[in-house]
């Protein structure tokens, strides 16, 4: 461990320094039958990054240079799949729909060796062995989540129902299990690339305070880049939009172009609810929403909606198809609309309810959790 460590604080240096760090990736595994292509992937500076080498006789080899160890997917395109069929991530960073995985591409040379990608062994990488370590910590909660997940297939016909309610309820907090999980590999790791990449990867801080728990055990190093300091003005932010905290306000057009704030609503219960018509999940949640809003409309709650759409009639088009009768804002500027930007949503659905003088009780509520929230605050 110490000489992992040891490396992993070698590489972080040269990060710092701006240089760029040779790579060279060898894989074999067994031969797939017919032509194939393997596809590297992984996001860097915020940009994804992807290279494509022929598979031949089961062996591949990429090279290259990165500026620090970047998480990575690799998966196995054979010429007969569809190339419109696409892969998944399931709950344990596994590859679904492709032979691939996801590993740490890392400085140095990198071996992939096995019968399939999905199942062989990975050596070389320093933060490879790390990232291991977390994934087998967190393998009995991906197993309860896994059989959750089947669990859930039974009722999917039915989302509106109880059943499906509360086994999605279950699965809910189940997920909320690898946070103990990671924080204590966060602890004992202060010198990894992968404990790093857990405190600042985090696309939604709903606790600021363990977060920045987290960030001040890390590497001094770490702290004192450019991503670190970047990762300080997040969490100033996140302190802003914390549980007790005020919510910021705001003011932002309608779908008929009439201004609305958040002010005008004070002396309500307010849920702020950053969605768009394109993404799945949030179009899943709302009929949890609405069965809250429906309940407690009468009682004192509102909702207002802050859409990251781009195109008005996508957006005005989800509001009536999906029927959501409370108010609507946006000023269609996708991610970098003003107010997304002001309570840094990086990930959507993403909400934010508040009491009637303005300040924030609640953040991040799915499925139940609104309506038991509504309900303790509106005893």
């Amino acid at each position: 461990m110490l000489l992992i460590a040891g490396s992993v604080t070698t590489l972080m240096l040269h990060a710092q320094d701006g240089k760029q760090m040779a790579f060279s990736l060898n894989g074999k595994i067994d031969d797939i039958g017919e032509p194939g292509k393997v596809i590297l992937m992984y996001s860097a500076d915020g940009k994804r990054q992807s290279d494509t080498v022929e598979l031949k006789s089961g062996a591949f080899s990429f090279s290259g240079n990165i500026n620090k160890p970047h998480q990575a997917i690799i998966i196995v395109q054979k010429d007969s799949d569809n190339p419109r069929m696409r892969f998944g991530m399931g709950y344990g960073n596994e590859i679904i729909g492709k032979d691939g995985t996801s590993f740490y591409l890392d400085e140095g040379a990198i071996t992939i060796k096995g019968k399939t990608i999905k199942d062989a062994s990975i050596s070389g990488s320093a933060a490879q062995k790390d990232y291991a370590a977390l994934q087998k910590a967190k393998q009995p909660v991906t197993d309860k989540l896994k059989a959750i997940s089947d669990e859930l297939k039974k009722y999917a016909a039915d989302r509106e129902g109880e059943q499906y309610k509360s086994v999605m309820d279950k699965l809910m907090k189940t997920q909320k299990e690898n946070a103990p999980i990671e924080t204590a590999f966060i602890k004992a790791h202060p010198d990894s690339w992968v404990s790093w990449n857990q405190v600042i990867g985090k696309s939604i801080i709903s606790d600021p305070k363990a977060t920045k728990a987290q960030y001040m055990q890390m590497n001094p190093k770490f702290r004192n880049s450019e991503e670190g300091k970047q990762f300080e003005e997040r969490l100033e932010t996140a302190f802003k939009t914390a549980v007790g905290a005020v919510a910021p306000n705001f003011t932002q057009d309608n779908t008929e172009g009439t201004p609305v704030s958040l002010a005008s609503l004070k002396g309500k219960y307010v849920l702020i609810d950053f969605w768009a018509s394109w993404c799945g999940p949030c179009r899943a949640e709302n009929p949890n929403v609405k069965l809250a809003y429906e309940k407690y409309k009468s009682k004192n709650f509102e909702i207002l909606a802050v859409s990251l759409d781009e195109k008005k009639d996508a957006w005005v088009k989800a509001i009536a198809d999906d029927g959501l009768p409370w108010l609507h804002v946006s000023d269609l500027k996708g991610w970098k609309n003003v107010v997304a930007q002001l309570y840094n949503v990086r990930a959507v659905p993403q909400n934010w309810l508040i009491d009637p003088n303005g300040v924030i009780i609640a953040s991040n509520l799915r499925g139940k959790e609104l309506e038991e929230e509504l309900s303790k605050a509106l005893q």
